[in-house]
């Protein structure tokens, strides 16, 4: 009797863990939302993406210029980015955004030097002939990166406001924290 009852409790303690794995998978995907891009791959700001660097830049430039190449109408970067480990993002129908970003530094292998990200989510929300902007773009608040932020790790967990419907061709893109400096972005899904 006393070995059923080991057996029974050595069962539930090993049964623990499992429960709470499948308790936190449930927390990532929100009841009745569903994944519209899951990602592993985002291709770091380099040419011909490149904006001109701006006149305080080392060295010096004398943009952003009008003519400097966006992607949904957002600059890139004037230095080179890359991520040098991984990254795995979803988006979901509600409006959910969560990325994990781990090694975002710069292209030549640099340390990161900001101290926020902010994601931004672009969708096609009207046919290309219908309108001079098809696309609507909804940009996150700041981010934290982990510290040290020289290694470009943060984890992105978002609702984001004002949601797009539709939301075609949905593009996300990481951008600079500080609004105040413009927005430039340093990598987009894609490879």
């Amino acid at each position: 009797m006393f070995r059923k009852y080991s057996l029974v409790l050595i069962l539930s303690i090993l049964a623990i863990p499992a429960l709470a794995a499948s308790s936190a998978k449930s927390e990532d995907h929100p009841k009745g939302a569903k994944i519209i891009l899951h990602f592993k791959s985002m291709f770091g700001v380099d040419a011909p993406f490149l904006s001109t660097p701006p006149p305080d830049a080392n060295p010096p430039g004398n943009g952003p210029l009008d003519s400097d190449p966006k992607v949904r109408d957002v600059l890139g970067d004037y230095q080179s980015w890359k991520i040098a480990k991984s990254v795995d993002g979803k988006l979901f129908s509600d409006g959910k955004l969560i990325i994990n970003i781990k090694g975002l530094i710069f292209g030549n292998g640099s340390p990161n030097d900001e101290d926020h990200f902010r994601a931004l989510l672009s969708c096609q929300t009207a046919p290309d002939s219908t309108t001079d902007i098809p696309f609507s773009n909804v940009i996150t608040d700041p981010i934290p990166v982990h510290k040290p932020i020289g290694k470009g790790n943060a984890n992105i967990k978002v609702q984001l406001e004002n949601f797009p419907s539709p939301c075609l061709a949905p593009v996300v893109m990481i951008l600079n924290g500080d609004s105040a400096e413009g927005d430039v972005w340093f990598a987009v899904t894609g490879f």
